[in-house]
């Protein structure tokens, strides 16, 4: 059966537009995407197979493990020489220098200036206090107040302090009389053998840094009569000077029950006290009545009494005859 024309003619245009479709999806630009893979087949398989892995030249698994091993290697160093980051070491530094500011603002050691009796039968040593920046200044004086000339010292641990001698009177051939230790660190402990004149018996002492009172000038008193030592017209005291006269000479009352008086008719610095029936005095004038029961003295001119306990003294201030009255 013949079909009609107008038939014929759609089935060959349906032809030509199916072939020109197809040519213009051959001519798409190569920049378009790739079509998706088709689906896969009914039996499960694909259409086409994927692009086989691309296999590594021989021995790059080898080298890649040695890469990784160094970067470890290095890791654990650089953790072990710089444990902390910058930013934490930036904040060390800092707390440092405020820790090195704070310490730099506090208050210097105390120096103080005492006399002390020396026992040259004692157990130990007497301590010296010293500290780095501090120079302290040693001399010995016997029972007349005189000082006593020093023939030889030696110094031990040179790493902690130095010692100088020098003398009162300014004149280089005579013999030494005041020591200088300057320490050159702040901790630790040495001790100092000086050799007086005269004295069979070296005296030893103990030189400790780091106390927060320093002695910058340091008097021991001995109970013995030096080469310089003035006349004496009393018989002197067997056990030498007591503790609570040598604490009168240091401006310290001579015990801890002393009372304060005060005194007129001399300098202003004298001071007294009074403990029990005794009378203590601190000045530079000297003492004529009443006779006074012991009596010590500095090499710069302050002597310190004790006394019976009167209102009214005898002394000689500045060249003339004085009364020194206590004032109740």
């Amino acid at each position: 059966m013949r079909r009609p024309p107008h038939c014929r003619f759609a089935a060959v245009l349906a032809i030509v537009l199916g072939v020109s479709l197809a040519a213009s999806g051959a001519r798409a630009p190569a920049a378009s995407a790739p079509p998706p893979d088709p689906p896969p087949a009914a039996g499960g398989s694909s259409a086409t197979a994927p692009p086989p892995p691309v296999q590594p030249p021989p021995g790059a698994g080898h080298q890649a493990r040695r890469e990784r091993a160094r970067e470890r290697a290095f890791e654990r160093t650089e953790d072990a020489a710089m444990p902390m980051t910058p930013e934490q070491l930036g904040a060390l530094i800092q707390s440092l220098s405020i820790t090195e500011a704070v310490s730099s603002s506090q208050s210097p050691p105390e120096a103080v200036m005492t006399a002390e009796a020396m026992d040259l039968n004692a157990a130990r040593p007497p301590v010296v206090r010293v500290g780095q920046g501090f120079g302290t200044s040693l001399l010995f004086t016997d029972r007349t107040g005189k000082i006593w000339p020093i023939t030889a010292y030696q110094g031990f641990n040179k790493g902690l302090f130095d010692v100088s001698a020098s003398t009162t009177s300014g004149d280089k051939d005579d013999l030494p009389t005041v020591l200088v230790v300057q320490p050159v660190a702040s901790r630790g402990a040495g001790n100092l053998v000086v050799t007086l004149k005269g004295l069979e018996t070296p005296v030893v002492l103990t030189l400790a840094l780091g106390q927060r009172t320093v002695d910058a000038r340091k008097e021991y008193r001995l109970p013995l009569p030096g080469p310089n030592a003035a006349p004496e017209y009393r018989a002197a005291r067997p056990g030498g000077i007591g503790a609570d006269l040598l604490n009168v000479l240091n401006g310290l009352p001579p015990s801890a029950a002393a009372v304060r008086v005060p005194i007129g008719g001399v300098e202003p610095e004298a001071m007294a006290w009074r403990d029990g029936d005794a009378l203590y005095l601190r000045t530079v004038a000297e003492v004529y009545s009443p006779e006074y029961d012991q009596r010590a003295s500095h090499p710069s001119g302050l002597r310190a009494y004790r006394l019976p306990d009167v209102p009214v003294l005898l002394v000689s201030f500045n060249g003339h005859l004085t009364e020194l009255t206590l004032k109740e």
